[in-house]
């Protein structure tokens, strides 16, 4: 079995942040990272007075977002509803994720759905095949766009305007020794996607894992995010990520054309 660790990005700041909303959403975060707390606990992980974090959790109680259990407190069940909510409301979600999920029988590999938000990619779905690589990527985690597959897939088709303004934000760093940290470099390959349909992620990302990726365009223009096939390097020669790169095309096909219908 495969296994690779990949790395979570850390988010923009706001620039005018509302102290009280940042200190719940900063409590949420440290739940989700340290599961169960007491007050105390999180009162000093978070440097806040314990008055402080009991209101908060107790409010977050109130609405099912923390749960109590002994003096502990955990996230609740309810950012469950609000991300079900949230994807499914996805205008192409479900054409996706029955498309995908053939995708992944055919191919036998790990395939990502990725769309963009505030200039990073979102899994929407992932699909995993009998062979697929086994990584810590979930529905919901989020990647820079840059040195991805799929990421890059979505960059090709922004107009020079928004490319400008995502260069502008994002500062090109280096994930691997392969990953592309030069502007002009980056620009020749986005021109190249444009040209062949096909972005692709040769150990940019991780050490030892390889992928391909295609837009799936809008009739109107734009793209709805993008699909990849991924797996690692031993079974990536170039044969093989043609051979999927294919397979992940027509599948985006499929999607744009049953698309025009919705």
């Amino acid at each position: 079995m495969w296994l690779f660790t990949m790395t979570s990005i850390t988010m923009k700041k706001a620039r005018n942040p509302v102290k009280a909303t940042q200190t719940a959403l900063d409590i949420v975060n440290a739940l989700r990272e340290h599961e169960n707390l007491g007050v105390t606990k999180l009162a000093e992980t978070l440097d806040i007075s314990k008055s402080a974090a009991h209101c908060h959790l107790s409010t977050l109680r109130e609405y099912g977002y923390v749960v109590k259990e002994a003096d502990k407190y955990r996230l609740g069940l309810q950012f469950i509803d609000v991300a079900h909510h949230v994807r499914n409301k996805f205008e192409i979600y479900d054409l996706v994720r029955d498309e995908i999920d053939k995708l992944a029988e055919e191919s036998r590999e790990l395939v990502l759905f990725t769309v963009e938000e505030q200039n990073q990619g979102i899994c929407l779905h992932k699909a995993e095949g009998e062979h697929a690589v086994q990584t810590e990527l979930y529905v919901g985690y989020r990647n820079d766009l840059y040195h991805t597959a799929v990421g890059k897939a979505i960059l090709a088709n922004k107009t020079e305007e928004k490319l400008l303004e995502y260069l502008d934000e994002v500062e090109l760093e280096a994930r691997t020794k392969f990953t592309i940290t030069s502007e002009e470099q980056l620009r020749e390959e986005l021109a190249e996607i444009r040209e062949s349909g096909f972005a692709y992620n040769r150990e940019e990302t991780i050490h030892g894992l390889k992928g391909v990726g295609v837009p799936i365009k809008r009739q109107n223009g734009g793209v709805y995010g993008a699909i990849s096939v991924i797996g690692p390097t031993s079974r990536m020669d170039e044969e093989r990520l043609e051979q999927l790169s294919q397979m992940v095309y027509r599948t985006v096909n499929v999607i744009e054309i049953n698309a025009t219908s919705l």
